[in-house]
């Protein structure tokens, strides 16, 4: 769009979706800083095609936007910078950076008063299951030894702390986001401070944001303890106390073996379906670097492989209640988007008794929890590790790009046809770590959005006056 006298002004309309590029290249770059991975590179980049191919035939039978965009103009007043990222977590900062590297201003809108803030609220005990080094978002290396091998909760959020610093991102805090829509040329942030327009916007808010709690027959006329596992943060206030996990996954197992290291008289751990269990490490070697390998071969195999695996360092848990889970890990992954538990002394705590394995929870009656097969329990204290929601629906739920599940059909570079400009980081999820897929998604989608810049130069219209910026396109 242009003025009267031919200068660049506020937006011009995006390209048509037939025009947005959906490959990302230059992926092998991100993928493992050991070169020679590379033959394994070549047939992870010829994966994510085939499976780029089928989210965007999934995307064109998905329900297409009710809006018409051409009936709501820019208004350039509401316009503080070309693109807007949602989320100051490790997905948001990282988009924000990537994309002021390659000279697209973006801001953050942040709901909470610092960066990370959900990790804030985690346990005290929380480290990262995949090593400091594959975690290292763009331009900012989590050393090993600053931050850890696998950095704790608060090592992690120093870390975004420190990238934030590094990287001189604007994060606007106290900014809640209600609601997000197509204008003429891109899109309008609907916030509690009034409507924000950017040309971009990337959807970084989490892929655990909310708590799900499931309506149990009976919860509310509980009268013992009843919390979500969001709300537990150490053992100590169930020393002594009779708990039940609900939940034996990556959350319920650490923070049952929290809670029986910590004091708790007794630890039992409901369970409906039996958790695939990895280590860390193999033979010194992360489980994500075998990750990157397993992305390469049937799931039947991969699931084999680690099944292998399990037995060879854990033996066998069919006497302790924990009996091999009927999908592999592989295969819960893709289906279910659940990784395995990563054992850090459950599986001790299991031999030796001090935690038990119980059937999965159906209901509650007074002080008592009702298991499968009539069986009754009366614990103190019930936290259920119970899962998160993506809680994406208010926001971007009338535009056509969840599944059903309230996952986006597309991540990183790829745009669905119903939205262009709209793009999401942190909600993929593979064997080789999730954190570590947020680094060359971020990158992805910086190119992208370079790549649907109209021009090189640019003048925003921001509240108090007209500012100009020149931007240099990076090779």
């Amino acid at each position: 769009m242009r003025d009267e006298n031919g200068r660049s002004v506020g937006f011009v309309r995006l390209p048509a979706a037939a025009d947005l590029c959906p490959a990302t290249k230059g992926l092998a770059n991100d993928l493992c800083p050991c070169q020679h991975w590379g033959y394994m590179i070549k047939g992870r980049m010829r994966r994510d095609a085939t499976r780029r191919r089928r989210a965007g035939a999934q995307v064109e039978m998905s329900t297409q936007s009710s809006y018409d965009s051409s009936s709501t103009p820019v208004d350039e007043r509401r316009v503080l910078a070309e693109a807007i990222v949602l989320g100051a977590g490790t997905a948001g900062l990282a988009a924000a950076a990537a994309l002021r590297h390659v000279g697209v201003e973006a801001i953050v809108l942040e709901q909470a008063d610092q960066v990370g803030a959900s990790w804030r609220t985690r346990y005290d005990g929380l480290r990262l299951n995949t090593p400091g080094w594959m975690s290292t978002q763009p331009g900012y290396r989590a050393s090993r030894r600053r931050y850890g091998e696998y950095p704790s909760r608060d090592a992690w959020i120093q870390y975004l702390e420190d990238y934030a610093a590094h990287h001189r991102i604007d994060i606007r805090f106290g900014t809640q986001v209600r609601r997000v829509a197509p204008t003429d040329g891109g899109w309008r942030v609907d916030t509690d401070g009034g409507d924000l327009d950017a040309r971009f916007v990337v959807i970084a808010t989490g892929y655990d944001r909310e708590p799900n709690l499931p309506d149990w027959p009976g919860r509310e006329d509980f009268t013992g303890e009843l919390i979500h596992s969001s709300a537990y943060r150490n053992a100590k206030p169930y020393r002594g106390r009779d708990v039940l996990v609900v939940g034996p996954n990556i959350t319920g197992s650490e923070v049952a073996h929290f809670l029986s290291r910590g004091g708790a008289g007794r630890v039992r751990v409901s369970c409906r379906t039996p958790p695939n269990v990895m280590r860390r490490k193999y033979l010194g070697v992360p489980v994500q670097l075998n990750g990157v390998a397993l992305q390469h071969v049937p799931l039947p195999v991969a699931d084999e492989i680690i099944w292998f695996g399990q037995r060879l360092f854990f033996g066998d848990l069919d006497r302790y209640g924990l009996p091999r889970s009927p999908l592999g890990v592989a295969t819960t992954l893709r289906r279910r988007q659940r990784g395995p538990v990563f054992d850090d002394g459950f599986i001790a705590g299991v031999k030796a008794g001090r935690i038990e394995i119980v059937a999965a929870v159906d209901g509650f009656d007074g002080p008592d929890v009702l298991l499968a097969g009539g069986i009754r329990i009366q614990p103190d204290a019930v936290i259920a590790a119970t899962g998160y929601r993506r809680g994406l629906e208010g926001l971007v739920g009338h535009l056509g790009v969840l599944d059903e599940d309230g996952i986006p059909f597309v991540s990183g570079a790829n745009q669905c046809p119903s939205a262009p400009g709209l793009f999401f980081n942190g909600y993929r999820t593979e064997l080789s770590g999730q954190l570590r897929l947020m680094r060359p998604d971020a990158r992805a989608i910086a190119r992208a959005a370079s790549r649907q810049r109209p021009s090189s130069t640019r003048h925003w219209t921001v509240p108090g006056g007209v500012v100009s910026q020149s931007v240099q396109r990076r090779p």
